[in-house]
């Protein structure tokens, strides 16, 4: 575990200094045991903890668990229970927060945690041996399928969402990820063929996107914000944007060149002739 004292835990939430170690620690072992379920793997957590704790990574993993585990204390971190039910500890130097300060708080973690496992997601794909890894996590597959990796990445593509709210968050990724890969699946394939899309999602998820594919990755991913968006128009000039760039520098694209899609694209149209044995004579 990265965390298993006050002290690890003070490193990134200093103001909890006065929180007694004993009434956090069994949300340290619960926070360590979803990130490794959900997020990193036991492979990958291994190698991150086994770094020196300058490590840049190591403590991002650390402030995501720090973080994760306040976040599930808050609500519990005040209170005992007696006899007679739940009551909250007394101490008469200090007021209570109220409901409202610790809901604000509550909603703080949870950004926190978006942010911090975007940005331990970037670090890893930045660190070859870190991404090795994580390659052994059995969700990792599912983690990398969509073209984006990352909250942080969707907002870059989506700054201001149509009705004027910001989105900049993981959550909002997650939210969206469902429809984005509807999208991927149905739309993109058929114009980019499933062959090379698979193509874009295996270099994307492993850091080795060509300088071409970077390119089409680029387009892609504006046409996903604009179908998500229901910016139609816009998605269609994308899609021609995309077929000119085939047309111009096929060479550059042999996966999509060799494509059942594009043989069905460049195949000639039937013409219906009348010396044709099914020739049917049109009114």
């Amino acid at each position: 575990m990265i965390i298993t004292s006050l002290e690890d835990f003070l490193l990134s939430i200093p103001t909890a200094e006065g929180t007694d170690w004993k009434a956090l620690e069994p949300f340290a072992n619960s926070a360590d045991a979803t990130i490794q379920t959900l997020l990193t793997g036991s492979d990958l957590y291994d190698y991150i903890e086994a770094l020196e704790e300058s490590a840049t990574l190591r403590k991002t993993l650390r402030n995501l668990i720090a973080f994760q585990l306040y976040r599930d204390a808050i609500p519990f971190v005040d209170l005992i229970q007696t006899n007679n039910g739940f009551a909250v500890v007394n101490n008469s130097n200090q007021l209570p927060a109220s409901k409202e300060r610790v809901e604000r708080l509550i909603l703080w973690c949870d950004k926190y945690i978006d942010k911090s496992t975007d940005l331990l997601i970037m670090q890893i794909m930045d660190d070859s041996a870190a991404l090795a890894e994580w390659k052994k996590f059995k969700k990792f597959n599912n983690l990398t399928n969509c073209l984006f990796l990352t909250g942080i990445d969707f907002a870059d593509y989506t700054p201001q969402a149509p009705k004027g709210d910001v989105r900049g968050s993981r959550a909002d990724f997650l939210g969206a990820k469902g429809s984005l890969m509807t999208f991927q699946k149905n739309e993109l394939a058929k114009v980019v063929s499933l062959a090379y899309l698979n193509e874009l999602i295996e270099q994307n998820r492993n850091n080795e996107l060509t300088v071409p594919n970077t390119f089409i990755v680029e387009i892609c991913k504006l046409i996903l914000v604009n179908m998500y968006d229901k910016n139609t128009d816009e998605a269609d000039k994308l899609f021609n944007n995309l077929a000119y760039m085939f047309e111009k520098e096929l060479s550059d694209y042999p996966t999509y060149a060799g494509s059942e899609e594009y043989a069905l694209k460049i195949s000639p149209k039937y013409v219906n002739k009348a010396s044709d044995p099914v020739y049917f004579f049109g009114m």
